[in-house]
């Protein structure tokens, strides 16, 4: 074993890499994002409606899943681990898993939490003020619960 990480940068469409993959004793080990996963045009900066809003959704774990699903075809990564072609539609499905859940829980839980948070807000305080931060974190806490059950 060698001790250190050898990286390949992994490239899209366009000529600059969007991340690296790293390698100990031709085991790919790590991915590494050049990129935040907001920053869908990859220009360095999230700065238009678009990624903001992306941004706010929380795409977490989309460009990890992009790299990987890049490398997957790279023959360079291929030739020195072939076990990483059929780790990245893992990586990708565990990406899309997570979108699957949080869409779940929009669709079916959202709007209950939401009101069951202002009706508890509207009890235990008086200002609207102190009433959206009880609400908020009411809401925070059953999506965080919600998560980690599913």
């Amino acid at each position: 074993m060698s001790g250190s990480i050898e990286w390949i940068a992994v490239k899209s469409f366009n000529s600059a890499p969007i991340g690296a993959i790293g390698f100990l004793d031709n085991k790919a080990v790590a991915i590494a994002a050049f990129y935040d996963d907001a920053d869908a045009n990859q220009d360095g900066k999230i700065a238009g409606f678009g990624e903001r809003v992306a941004a706010m959704i929380g795409l977490k774990g989309r460009i990890i899943a992009e790299i990987a699903m890049e490398a997957r075809v790279n023959p360079e990564i291929v030739r020195r681990d072939a076990n990483f072609a059929q780790e990245a539609p893992r990586i990708w499905l565990s990406f899309a898993k997570g979108l699957v859940i949080q869409g779940v829980y929009q669709a079916y839980f959202a709007r209950g939490v939401s009101m069951a948070g202002s009706g508890v807000a509207k009890k235990i305080t008086t200002g609207m003020v102190k009433q959206l931060v009880v609400r908020k974190g009411f809401e925070t806490v059953v999506k965080n619960a919600f998560m980690a059950m599913v």
